[in-house]
């Protein structure tokens, strides 16, 4: 049997990916395939729209909610596999 699921490094992992993703699709936000998800991160995020700063602001909530999603399944994991 493995061990437990490192909870923070889980976190981290999926936050970095997340963040990532979020910001290159950003950068081709000018196609219609960034386009389309752009719209949907507006959605998502709160005061995440097309200007200069949001390429900043969306990969740090991305950051976020990568990290904060991860870790909560990795804990809950950990609690279920005891």
């Amino acid at each position: 049997m493995a061990g437990p699921i490192d909870t923070r490094a889980l976190g981290l992992a999926s936050g970095i990916f997340w963040a990532l993703l979020v910001a290159a699709l950003e950068l081709t936000a000018d196609t219609r395939y960034g386009e389309r998800w752009r719209l949907l991160f507006e959605d998502i995020y709160p005061g995440y729209d097309r200007t200069p700063g949001d390429l900043l602001w969306g990969t740090t909530l991305a950051f976020v909610d990568g990290f904060s999603a991860a870790f909560a399944f990795g804990w809950l994991y950990n609690r279920l596999a005891e």
